[in-house]
């Protein structure tokens, strides 16, 4: 069973947060038994995102936050990076990259193919 947190903060994109947990959620809808994905934050309860859209933060956890390295590497080319403990990405579809890449790494590239196909993502845009 993996565990997969969301970390919500104050002025979080929506999207940002969203497009991940609408990967990891479908997961953890689909396969029960694979994987659970929780939001978390400093303390549990309301978070206001960057465009008023308030989320729950599920579960509280001061003490992961304070382990979290503050230098990440930034490269402005790449749509996510993965550091093997940590994966972040650039923003609102690039999230969901990687959050299909971090299921791949998880499950496999066939049950990622599958989420993907589960919540209509097709990454071609369409303009």
């Amino acid at each position: 069973m993996q565990r997969i947190g969301i970390l919500l903060f104050d002025d979080v994109e929506e999207l940002d947060a969203v497009g991940p947990w609408e990967v990891f959620g479908a997961w953890a809808h689909a396969h029960p038994d694979e994987a659970e994905v929780v939001a978390f934050a400093t303390r549990p309860g309301p978070v206001r995102a960057a465009k008023g859209l308030r989320l729950q933060a599920d579960r509280g956890s001061l003490g992961l936050l304070a382990e979290l390295d503050p230098t990440i590497e930034v490269r402005p080319d790449d749509r996510f990076v993965d550091d093997g403990d940590m994966v972040t990405s650039a923003g609102v579809s690039a999230g969901i990259d990687m959050a299909l890449h971090v299921l791949a790494r998880l499950a496999g590239v066939e049950r990622a193919k599958e989420i993907r196909r589960y919540i209509q993502y097709d990454p071609l845009p369409p303009v």
